[in-house]
C-alpha cells in the first residue's frame, strides 16, 4: 500500500509542524499530571509487545491513541528521523502489530518524549489502588465507566515499576475513573481538525461517524495519509476488517 499513500513529509530543509504549539503546551502539560514510574522489568519494552492471550483478547500495542497524541508523534518523528525511517514508521498499517513499531531491539522508546497517555499510565496504580477507587466512586459516576476503569487499569498493574511522583497519585487515579485525560485528548483533537474535506467524506461515507477520536497508529496512517482515491476505494474493506477503529 505504500505507493497509495501521500507525501506528508516536509520539503527538504523544512518541517512544518501539524500539531499547533498552543495545543502542544496543553498536551504536555495534560501529561504531566501523570505520575512519572521507573521501569525495573530485567526484560525492558515488554509491555509494549502482545502476548499470545493478549492478541486473542484484542489487546492492542500504543492504543488507545488520540488524534492530537497522533499528530504530534509525527511532527517528533518528521523533526528526528531521517527520511528513511521517517518512511518506515509513516507507511506502517496494520492496525494490530504484536510489538509497537517504535520499540528497539533493547526494549527501548524511539518516541519516548511524546509518547501517548496509554504508555504513561501503565504501571502507575497498584491493584489496591485501582479496586479502592473504583469502590469510592460508585454512584457518582456511570457504572460503565468504572467497569471500563477496572478492565483497563486491571490489565496494566505491573509489578516491575516504581513510581517517582507519588505525590499526584490519588489526584491521577481520580482523573483516570472520571475519564478526563480521555475527554481533554478528545477536545484537543475537535479543535485541531485534521481532516481535510475529501477525507471528513470518505470517513463518514464509511463509519457513519463525524469525527475519529482515537485509534492505533497504523490506522492513523491510512485514514491520514492514503490518497482520496485509495479512500473512496478501498477504505471501507479495512474499516470492516477494522477491530479498534472508532
Amino acid at each position: 500500500m505504500s505507493e497509495q499513500l501521500i507525501q506528508i513529509l516536509p520539503a527538504e530543509g523544512t518541517v512544518e509542524k501539524l500539531l499547533p504549539d498552543a495545543v502542544r503546551t496543553r498536551l504536555n502539560a495534560l501529561y504531566d499530571r501523570v505520575p512519572s514510574v521507573s521501569c525495573e522489568c530485567d526484560r525492558l519494552g515488554q509491555c509494549c509487545e502482545l502476548t499470545k492471550a493478549e492478541v486473542e483478547a484484542d489487546f492492542a500495542t500504543m492504543y488507545p491513541l488520540y488524534t492530537v497524541e497522533y499528530l504530534n508523534v509525527v511532527d517528533y518523528v518528521r523533526t528526528h528521523f531521517d527520511p528513511v525511517q521517517q518512511k518506515a514508521f509513516l507507511d506502517v498499517i496494520e492496525e494490530r502489530p504484536e510489538r509497537c513499531p517504535f520499540l528497539t531491539s533493547e526494549g527501548g522508546c524511539m518516541v519516548h518524549p511524546v509518547r501517548p497517555l496509554v504508555c504513561r499510565t501503565y504501571g502507575v496504580l497498584t491493584r489496591e489502588e485501582v479496586e479502592q477507587v473504583a469502590s469510592d466512586v460508585r454512584g457518582e459516576v456511570p457504572q460503565h465507566w468504572i467497569a471500563s476503569f477496572l478492565y483497563i487499569e486491571r490489565h496494566t498493574v505491573c509489578p516491575h515499576t516504581r513510581r517517582l511522583e507519588p505525590d499526584k497519585v490519588a489526584e491521577h487515579a481520580e482523573a483516570m475513573v472520571h475519564f478526563q485525560y480521555e475527554r481533554e485528548l478528545i477536545q484537543m483533537g475537535r479543535e485541531v481538525g485534521p481532516l481535510g474535506s475529501d477525507r471528513q467524506k470518505a470517513w463518514e461515507k464509511v463509519t457513519r461517524l463525524r469525527e475519529v477520536t482515537r485509534w492505533t497508529w497504523g490506522g492513523f496512517n491510512v485514514l491520514m495519509r492514503s490518497s482520496s482515491n485509495w479512500l473512496r476505494k478501498h477504505f471501507k474493506g479495512y474499516w470492516d476488517a477494522s477491530m479498534l477503529g472508532e
